[in-house]
């Protein structure tokens, strides 16, 4: 995430007209916004290369966690009993922005967030971060 932030600050990435329009929300993963400390870059990256940015709220820090987090996704014993019923307020948060797609940055939360939005039948659509950037930067011709 930091490579990416300092390259579009840098102006070393640019990106192809009429991407990313749509209706965009993130989610603020347990490893990369509270343990890492990227949550300027993710608001760097999202603000750039969303023209529809939504914010969750609470968001950061102090943003729901997608419930796949510390081991629980290898425990597919306390999916339907604990693990769903817990993402229900996470499900009101990404309905409340009006967004159409989730982007995440981590593979739990990516895992999480799809059994979220399944769960509570949300019309939500969840993308990597990484995915999410490739497709809107503009890479120069290669001559082969």
């Amino acid at each position: 995430m930091k490579l990416w932030a300092d390259a579009f600050r840098q102006g070393r990435l640019k990106l192809k007209e009429g991407f990313h329009k749509e209706a965009v929300t993130f989610h603020d993963s347990c490893n990369f916004i509270r343990n890492a400390g990227y949550f300027e870059e993710s608001r760097l990256l999202m603000n750039y290369v969303s023209a529809d940015f939504r914010e969750m709220n609470p968001h950061g820090v102090y943003s729901l966690c997608c419930s796949n987090g510390g081991g629980h996704v290898q425990m597919p014993e306390y999916k339907k009993k604990y693990r769903l019923p817990s993402t229900k307020a996470k499900a009101e948060q990404i309905k409340a922005t009006g967004a159409g797609l989730c982007v995440v940055c981590c593979h739990n939360c990516e895992d999480g967030i799809r059994d979220c939005i399944a769960e509570w039948g949300l019309d939500v659509k969840v993308m990597l971060m990484s995915e999410y950037i490739a497709e809107a930067i503009d890479l120069p011709e290669v001559e082969e």
